[in-house]
């Protein structure tokens, strides 16, 4: 079977609006200590969100690759999720899910493949060497308390840095929805050769 890219390459000719984020990490940000009652009280909140779902815009640039799409994430548990990626232009989808540790990736023409390593699985699928096992935590803007990252003047997490298979992501948070429990709404995620922007339009938990 032919590669998804090939396929994917053409649901996603449409440039939506996600790319047109800056793709250079901001600077001059001004951060507060990790101890701040109201970051800290903000980091419990999310961390109760066990199952949520999203929707919104994500684009991806590399070396080799270049796409825009609109997305849709139902977050259940590690072991079962499921990703929908599709062209506003057609009714053409491309699905990621993930059940009970099994990867599918599959379209709307009867076209899949399965795997029991989702990251292997998309790689040679689509072209993209991404983490999702970190993703349902890096859309809540919920950092790994274990590797370096930093909060913002805004009380809200402004960025990270995640070591992973030699290479570090980073991960920076340009804009929130303003409710109730703030939730990122633009999202930088950066590694060597890899560049993911993501805007999320909203969300369910």
């Amino acid at each position: 079977m032919k590669k998804y890219y090939i396929f994917f390459s053409a649901i996603i000719s449409l440039i939506l609006s996600a790319c047109t984020l800056d793709t250079e990490r901001p600077t001059n940000i001004k951060y507060i200590d990790k101890t701040d009652p109201s970051w800290q009280q903000h980091l419990s909140q999310i961390k109760k969100i066990q199952q949520y779902r999203n929707q919104g815009q994500l684009g991806y640039i590399s070396t080799k690759e270049r796409f825009s799409t609109r997305f849709s994430w139902q977050y259940q548990n590690s072991a079962n999720y499921l990703l929908i990626l599709s062209s506003t232009i057609s009714n053409t989808t491309l699905t990621l899910e993930m059940r009970n540790n099994l990867m599918r990736i599959y379209d709307n023409k009867g076209n899949q493949r399965a795997a029991s390593d989702a990251r292997q699985l998309l790689k040679e699928m689509i072209g993209i060497d991404f983490p999702l096992a970190q993703f349902a935590l890096w859309l809540k803007g919920q950092p790994d308390e274990k590797v370096d990252y930093n909060v913002g003047e805004n009380h809200l997490l402004a960025n990270f840095s995640y070591p992973l298979n030699d290479y570090i992501w980073t991960a920076d948070y340009l804009s929130y929805h303003q409710q109730n429990l703030p939730l990122p709404k633009d999202i930088l995620l950066k590694t060597e050769g890899q560049t993911l922007k993501i805007r999320i339009d909203s969300w369910t938990y």
